[in-house]
């Protein structure tokens, strides 16, 4: 780490590469068991150093500086394909299916009007070179994918050699992606999109760049059809929402014609006496009447919750 700050001109606390040349220097120079507390006192002092060395080369990790550094230090005879396995394989199989793509295009069958014809209605030597071609094509696109995104890390020292084996996954699912996007969808599936001008091979190099694209297409269309199949439940619950509103809005009315005729009726009463007791007595009733009023409202209210609940209860499941 301290090589690779000072190699890209990090900074880094003198002290701190002055204390680090210290501890190799006095391991180096003395050949003899240390005692305990001096053990531990190093180790103390190198973890601190790398803490702070790890801070100063972020956002690059230890585990990627040390590989990397392994690896250029060690030299390999492929080492103009990447610095680490992983590249050069990625590397190595780009070359191939782009190989392959020029190969298998160069065959007679492989044509604009026989790759048109896909997999139901071409037959023998034709439907086999064109289905290579796509599948060539398919790799060509999954293989620039996995190697862009592993160069990424590689530039910025944060490979981690633990999701190597992922990079073949992503090789075999795009070649997957690639042959169900140009030959088991629907045709007219991209007619109404930006994608209805490409060919099969532009398609096929497409879906093995982003199988994730693929499968969330997938996806979406499995959605629809258990939509179809079970059809949408957010038209009952819209009409239950509605035949709510409509009820609120009649008790509410209706509320609004008693308010007023309690109204009326204080102010008659109101007009005809003058005792505070009759007065206070009629208030009365009428703050118990529109009490009585709102519980009443309240019911209605929580009846609609349970329905809302149990519809969205519904169409969870």
């Amino acid at each position: 780490m301290a090589r690779y700050a000072l190699r890209h001109g990090l900074p880094v606390a003198p002290d701190t590469i002055a204390e680090l040349t210290r501890l190799v220097d006095a391991r180096v120079g003395t050949h003899a068991e240390p005692s305990r507390d001096e053990a531990n006192r190093t180790a103390r002092t190198l973890a601190v150093i790398h803490r702070k060395l790890a801070s100063s080369i972020a956002p690059a990790t230890p585990q990627g500086v040390l590989l990397l550094d392994a690896h250029y230090r060690r030299g390999h005879p492929l080492a103009w394909l990447g610095p680490v396995p992983l590249i050069r394989m990625l590397s190595a199989a780009a070359i191939l299916f782009l190989a392959a793509v020029i190969g298998t295009g160069l065959s007679h069958d492989v044509s604009a009007k026989n790759i048109e014809l896909g997999l139901l209605d071409a037959s023998g030597t034709s439907l086999l070179w064109n289905t290579m071609f796509l599948l060539a094509c398919a790799g060509l696109g999954a293989s620039f994918a996995a190697l862009f995104q592993a160069h990424r890390y590689v530039a910025e020292c944060i490979y981690d050699p633990k999701y190597d084996a992922s990079y073949a996954a992503r090789l075999i699912l795009g070649l997957i992606a690639g042959l169900i996007l140009v030959e088991l969808l629907p045709p007219h599936l991209f007619d109404n999109g930006t994608m209805h001008s490409f060919g099969k091979p532009a398609l096929a190099m497409l879906g093995g760049f982003s199988a994730t694209a693929v499968h969330r297409l997938l996806h979406r269309l499995v959605d629809t059809l258990d939509t179809l199949v079970r059809g949408d439940p957010s038209a009952g619950v819209q009409a239950t929402r509605d035949v709510h509103r409509a009820q609120a809005a009649h008790e509410r009315t209706q509320l609004q014609a008693e308010l007023a005729a309690n109204l009326l009726e204080l102010q008659q009463t109101l007009d005809a006496t003058h005792s505070p007791e009759q007065v206070r007595q009629r208030l009365a009733e009428l703050t118990r009447s529109m009490l009585s009023a709102d519980t009443m409202r309240a019911t209605p209210d929580a009846v609609k919750a349970d329905t809302s609940r149990a519809a969205a209860n519904e169409k969870d499941d």
